[in-house]
């Protein structure tokens, strides 16, 4: 027992409901030692996670902030109130207290892999794989980082180094399906398709509810032409998100190499009708309109995918219009 905080035991129980996620509970035991003593630091840190948890933004904010007026030399509050603004999409302000936090601890590797994220968020990639380098240097063995190093490596073009990153954090965790994912993407830039196609169904095999991951082995058995293995994967993606642009994009190139036209026009048209930034809707109808020989159409659709995707080797690649 702690005896020089009286409210010692109600924080105990409240840390249990909040672990058992028994929010409410957990929420009127620390309104309830706030009440008493409304500078309490764990409570007003502990309460603030929970509400940054539950989306409840407003009332971390207010919470942490004042766990920094108590105590402004903890980093793991201005961590946790960096964490709230990025998910307010404030990116100036994590970045500044992320800083703040690194700052106050060089070895803090949760502080410096949020300022990696934050970093990426403002599109400075060299200043993110740093600080995701650095948070790796102080929790080597973090499969999430790994993961985060690798999507980084990826996107400076580096894919040996990607490949490498993303195959430990599987090999420290084989059930990340996000890292299995990641890998596939990387296997596919690499264009070693059997490789990717391991990964996607090992990632189904770990979370077969994402339909991203359907869609992916979908695309990944187009190139490969096992069209009817495509044409399943598509099908179980859009039984899980009936609107996703992409897979309709793809699903639509499905169909036109099977000979579908019209099927493969009208899935395009739709993937566009939802979202007209759709780099997958723009490619598909461009092949569409190449296939019917409506090349000033599939000129057009080329365009644009090129103007959305300038990047993207793949879809580049097929666009020889």
């Amino acid at each position: 027992m702690n005896l020089a905080d009286p409210l010692h035991h109600l924080l105990v129980s409240a840390i249990r409901h909040q672990e058992a996620d028994e929010i409410d509970e957990a929420r009127d035991l620390y309104v309830e030692i706030l009440e008493k003593n409304p500078r309490h630091e764990q409570a007003l840190h502990l309460g603030g996670l929970l509400c940054l948890q539950h989306g409840e933004f407003g009332g971390a904010r207010t919470l942490l902030e004042t766990a920094i007026d108590v105590n402004p030399n903890n980093p793991a509050y201005s961590n946790h109130l960096g964490v709230v603004s990025l998910r307010e999409n404030d990116l100036d302000g994590a970045l500044e207290l992320f800083r703040r936090a690194t700052g106050m601890d060089p070895t803090y590797s949760e502080a410096y892999f949020n300022l990696g994220i934050a970093l990426r968020g403002v599109d400075d990639l060299e200043g993110a794989a740093e600080a995701i380098s650095r948070a790796l240097e102080n929790d080597p063995d973090n499969d999430r980082i790994l993961v985060w190093a690798g999507v980084l490596a990826h996107e400076r073009g580096d894919q040996h180094a990607a490949a490498e990153l993303l195959m430990r954090a599987v090999e420290l965790n084989p059930t990340n399906a996000e890292a299995l994912h990641q890998l596939g993407d990387i296997f596919v830039a690499l264009n070693s398709l059997p490789d990717a196609e391991r990964c996607y169904r090992t990632a189904i095999d770990v979370n077969p509810k994402v339909a991203g991951f359907h869609g992916k082995l979908g695309s990944v058995l187009t190139q490969l032409h096992r069209l009817d293995e495509a044409h399943r994967s598509f099908e179980v993606a859009l039984s899980i998100n009936p609107d996703d642009a992409a897979l309709l994009g793809g699903v639509a190139l499905v169909y036109l190499e099977q000979g579908e036209i019209d099927k493969a026009r009208a899935h395009a048209e739709r993937a566009l009708s939802i979202d007209n930034d759709s780099v997958d809707g723009h490619y598909s109808m461009a092949m569409v309109h190449r296939v019917t020989g409506d090349l000033q159409g599939a000129r057009v659709e080329a365009a644009r995918v090129r103007e959305l995707a300038p990047d993207n080797a793949r879809y580049l690649d097929g666009l020889d219009i």
